[in-house]
């Protein structure tokens, strides 16, 4: 109740209709988002859909005006409340592209709508099924990629029941949720129409769909031994603010001291590999590396590993000879100018061993507004809307594919995912089709500060390794560093937000699992079943209306 200008009191009534899109929208938001947000909520992604296709349906049948944007607030709700960490870099790039992927998103339902009204429910179904999967595979492959809220992701948490991802990927888990969501919507809309013992087969279907896989995973889960073939890590974990510290409030000599400190305290020569994080180091000319202050300090740290070998996150810049590439002849597209010249920049791990010798690899998957702009001939003036992570704005160089680091007996071939490279599945797995039989994953959550983010991105990890069934050494600036068997276990981890490093043994493995071997092929299907679909949906629709004319 409220009062007016002449003191009269003035009553709020809320409608059955409000009152119905309200719960529907809350129930929606809290399905989608709890799984992403607290650890062992993932199996709610099971029935996340089920207010969403309620919803739907409510407003198509009602007539509510401006439906869309409901279902469309949704999705916002959702994404706000997964990725708002997003905004601590940059607020008007979050903002960006939570509202894109939302709208991405509503546009799915409203094609599910506009189908199940024309071909009927089982085919609306069926679009909704693979136009979904097809929209996250497209999310993930794309130019304008951001496969973060697939909703298979939605299991990080609860790896136990998805160790089947050995075989479909992430994307199985989508196909999963969205199964289900559709049986269990199916059953509460048609309950009055339904004889019984066509419910009761009904139920059963969907138990057996939800149960089923639970049961195969932990019969995998259980019975997956790993072979004793172990390499010894050391993680270096600096913990050095990237917004106070790193980019200006300590010198790179600062910075290289407390990565020594931690080498010295955690070091000794049983370790094969010290993994330090992602950009530890910066301004490296890779022409001659051994120019940079910073680099020549590493190195000469590396002098006394023995057999050990040293992998750190670096800036790094290469000039291309001004004879072959001149001002009029652009190497790359990711080039700009230096004087006559051209060069590139990467955002690279850098393996250096006790002889001085080193090697690069660059992150080849490019975060979208971050380390990229998409589409950038035609994008520039979105330059508002990036990301800046310590970056600037155009794209970093990349290369075409994965390159490993090797102990000097070769035993161990070892792969170094950057950041976000470990988010994308189909990609993570290219280091063991290049014969990885142990990961790394080197990054800087700190730029998420204490939020979900982080806690996301060390889950998600835990997913590569199921899907690969390769033990993960992960080493973060700021946390969570942690060693990830092959069943997706974390066997040690460090605290977030902590100055510490951290040693332990994992497992190697060489064989290769049907997801490494075939990648995404559910997506892949989803995707060309989806334009057959459309097309002959189109077709049979165009044939209904000549024949109605008639």
């Amino acid at each position: 109740m409220l009062q007016n200008l002449n003191g009269e009191i003035m009553h709020f009534t809320i409608n059955k209709k409000t009152k119905i899109i309200f719960r529907l929208v809350l129930a929606a938001v809290l399905l989608l988002s709890l799984p992403f947000l607290f650890k062992g909520f993932g199996i709610l992604i099971l029935f996340a859909f089920v207010p969403i296709l309620m919803l739907q349906n409510y407003i198509e049948t009602n007539g509510v005006k401006y439906g869309w944007s409901i279902i469309f607030s949704t999705f916002l709700l959702w994404t706000i409340a997964t990725t708002y960490w997003i905004g601590y870099a940059n607020f008007k790039g979050a903002v960006a592209s939570m509202v894109l992927y939302s709208l991405s998103l509503t546009v799915l339902i409203l094609l599910y709508g506009w189908f199940k009204r024309r071909l009927g429910r089982v085919l609306g179904y069926t679009f909704l099924i693979l136009g979904w999967l097809a929209w996250e595979h497209l999310m993930a492959q794309g130019e304008l990629n951001w496969p973060w809220l697939a909703l298979g992701n939605a299991f990080a948490s609860l790896h136990k029941v998805v160790q089947w991802y050995e075989f479909t990927g992430v994307a199985g888990g989508t196909l999963w949720a969205l199964i289900v969501s559709l049986l269990a919507y199916d059953i509460i809309v048609s309950r009055r129409n339904c004889a019984a013992p066509q419910m009761r087969a009904k139920n059963i279907i969907l138990i057996t769909f939800i149960i089923l896989p639970i049961f195969l995973s932990h019969a995998l889960y259980i019975t997956y031994k790993e072979e004793e073939n172990s390499a010894r890590f050391l993680m270096l974990q600096p913990n050095i603010d990237p917004y106070h510290e790193k980019f200006g409030g300590m010198t790179q000599k600062e910075q290289d001291e407390i990565l020594i400190d931690l080498f010295n305290e955690g070091y000794d020569n049983s370790v094969d590999f010290i993994i330090a994080p992602e950009t530890f180091t910066s301004g490296i000319i890779e022409n001659n590396p051994y120019e940079s202050d910073s680099f020549s300090r590493i190195a000469s740290l590396a002098k006394g590993m023995g057999s050990s070998k040293l992998i750190v996150g670096a800036s790094t810049h290469y000039i291309y000879p001004i004879d072959e590439y001149p001002a009029y002849k652009k190497p790359s597209p990711s080039s700009r100018r230096i004087g006559e010249g051209w060069y590139d920049s990467h955002n690279s791990a850098i393996m250096i061993d006790s002889s001085g010798a080193y090697q690069f690899y660059y992150k080849s998957k490019l975060v979208p507004l971050v380390e990229y702009m998409p589409f950038q001939k035609y994008l520039s003036g979105l330059r508002m809307f990036v990301i800046e992570l310590g970056g600037y704005f155009g794209s970093y160089g990349s290369q075409d594919k994965r390159t490993l680091f090797k102990s000097n007996d070769e035993n161990i071939s070892i792969g170094t995912a950057i950041c976000y490279e470990s988010v994308y599945g189909y990609f993570f797995r290219e280091f063991v089709l290049e014969g990885a039989n142990v990961m790394s994953i080197i990054t800087n959550d700190g730029w998420w500060l204490d939020s979900p983010g982080y806690k996301q991105h060390l889950w998600f990890d835990q997913l590569r390794s199921i899907e690969t069934r390769r033990s993960i050494v992960r080493c973060g600036n700021t946390g969570i560093s942690a060693l990830i068997d092959q069943r997706g276990d974390i066997v040690s981890q460090t605290k977030w937000w902590s100055k510490e490093w951290l040693k332990g043994d994992v497992n190697l493995n060489d064989k290769v699992t049907t997801f490494v071997k075939y990648g995404d092929f559910v997506g892949r299907i989803a995707y060309y079943s989806m334009l057959i679909f459309i097309a002959l949906a189109l077709f049979a629709l165009v044939k209904t209306s000549e024949k109605v004319k008639r």
